[in-house]
């Protein structure tokens, strides 16, 4: 081969060789040209991934490093909150003797809205208990036995401003066994006195401690003798609590009238809210005489079971209305309320004055004409139907702006949401009439069934919602015998219904075992109103 071809294929080859060299030394495979283009050059990744797990690692030590330090702080500011409420807690000054720590004894909730005070705990009651080897009185499920309230004299000053009240009860309890201790219900309240006497001869029972357990919802009063049985006392106690806003105990509720805006205080104690109103025995089996007495503004009216008895006028602008004593009955439906509404009143042929109060316009447009005319009817009715006349000397039907339950029935004083009692016939659908009807048949069947008769204890519910949820079909025929409710809409809506719901897996019997407070308002089901 010519010397020109050597070095003319001798400068081909030198590139080649070169790029050869380079991509050898830059880790690729050496491959050359149009290959070397086609597959790339592949860079080296360990380092990249090492720095990756590097930032990982960094960034989870950091995260623990920081809760690390949260933790710490938390712990830092729970330490100084106690010593703050210890500090606290010592300097407020005790009223009763021997003031000292009980283990989940109570205190008042601040956070849940109630008045802040002083409440007497009793030192080492439990500790002595635990000697004895067996729990306290307060900490049972229920209370017991070795007491029952025979009267109450409830007097109550209610302050619509602030919607708060103070009030001063007492009872006189009956001994059946000896004990040093007074466990009866209180929920919510501020107790700033108590009082225990035998007898105005024989003089106060020296009150050691007292305070309040709120895990059972229980006042205890300590003693430092011993009650003797088959004897009478009077326990007094001043107290003070809110008019709460959250429709049950002694509630608030409003409405608005010509642009203002107006606000009324209403009870609701079923099944177990009287506690939160006044310190009682709050459990069905108690039944007791009341005689209560509100102190309100002059531009309020007040109501209760009864029918006021006496007003006492005072020159500040303020009004004592004096009730009068109430038959026996359970705490559950005690009722009062404090408003400005207006009435239209009947009464029937035995004499029982019947008044619906409502709104003033509410009661100007005839709205509760239809619910007052068929509550007279229906008072007569069951009258001759259980041959058992009505107990009271009145029976008030209250209309109010929000409830938790389409009605409650008080009794003498039974209280419907407006929905469930205010209507005008003239342009009312009939369903709504129908619905408005059942619920005051039901309420008005409940003055007979729940308060005259009432169940010893929740588990047998059935035996006052049970013929309640009956005669809402009997009353209703009786009114409107076209409709035909109690012999097919009652096979349609009640017992084909409840046959459904009993041959479910989850069916119960119609007595239902009822422990805890928590666990009544669970017993109010179909089963109990239906089967």
């Amino acid at each position: 081969m010519a010397l020109d071809e050597k070095r003319e294929k001798s400068a081909s080859f030198t590139p080649m060789m070169i790029e050869e060299d380079a991509a050898l030394r830059n880790g690729s495979r050496g491959l050359s040209g149009q290959w070397a283009d086609a597959v790339g050059v592949r860079p080296r990744t360990t380092e990249r991934h090492i720095t990756v797990h590097k930032r990982l690692v960094l960034g989870f030590a950091i995260s623990i490093l920081a809760l690390l330090v949260v933790t710490m702080i938390a712990v830092l500011l729970s330490v100084r909150f106690e010593e703050c409420s210890t500090a606290a807690a010592a300097d407020s000054p005790a009223r009763a003797s021997g003031n000292g720590s009980l283990p989940g004894a109570a205190r008042l909730n601040h956070d849940a809205g109630e008045p802040p005070g002083r409440q007497e705990e009793a030192p080492g009651e439990e500790e002595e208990w635990q000697r004895r080897r067996q729990p306290p009185p307060w900490t049972q499920l229920r209370l017991p036995r070795h007491l029952r309230p025979l009267h109450y004299n409830l007097m109550l000053s209610a302050f619509m401003e602030n919607f708060t009240f103070c009030g001063e009860v007492n009872v006189q309890i009956e001994c059946l066994n000896a004990s040093r201790y007074i466990v009866l219900h209180a929920h919510r309240v501020h107790i700033e006195a108590v009082q225990v006497a035998e007898d105005k001869l024989s003089g106060a029972v020296r009150v050691s401690s007292f305070f309040l357990y709120p895990q059972n919802q229980v006042f205890v009063v300590v003693l430092n003798r011993s009650l003797e049985a088959q004897r009478s006392y009077n326990l007094k106690i001043i107290y003070s609590a809110l008019i709460e806003n959250e429709l049950l105990g002694f509630f608030r509720s409003s409405y608005v009238l010509h642009g203002e805006r107006r606000f009324l205080g209403v009870t609701q104690f079923s099944p177990t809210h009287a506690r939160k109103a006044f310190p009682c025995f709050d459990e069905p089996i108690y039944k007791a005489t009341f005689k209560i007495s509100i102190k309100h503004q002059a531009t309020y009216l007040s109501l209760s079971n009864m029918p006021v008895e006496t007003s006492v006028f005072e020159e500040d602008g303020w009004v004592t209305d004096h009730f009068s004593q109430t038959p026996l009955m359970s705490t559950y439906y005690l009722a009062w309320a404090v408003c400005n509404f207006t009435y239209r009143e009947t009464t029937t042929k035995n004499g029982v004055v019947v008044r619906l109060y409502a709104r003033p316009d509410a009661i100007r447009r005839g709205s509760g004409d239809y619910a007052l005319n068929i509550t007279r009817r229906l008072i007569e009715f069951y009258e001759d139907y259980f041959k058992v006349p009505y107990s009271l000397p009145k029976l008030d039907l209250l209309a109010v702006p929000k409830h938790p339950y389409a009605a409650m029935e008080n009794w003498g004083l039974s209280v419907f949401v407006e929905q469930r009692i205010l209507l005008d016939p003239s342009i009312s659908s009939i369903s709504y009439l129908l619905d408005v009807t059942m619920v005051i048949v039901h309420e008005l069947c409940h003055q007979w069934f729940g308060d005259l008769v009432t169940p010893v204890w929740w588990e047998d519910v059935w035996l006052k919602e049970g013929f309640a949820h009956y005669f809402e079909f009997v009353g209703t025929d009786y009114l409107y015998p076209g409709w035909n409710m109690e012999k097919q809409r009652f096979l349609t809506d009640v017992l084909h219904e409840v046959m459904l719901l009993d041959g479910l897996a989850s069916s119960h019997p119609v007595s239902q075992e009822v422990q805890r407070a928590t666990d009544i308002d669970r017993v109010f089901d179909w089963i109990a109103y239906k089967k």
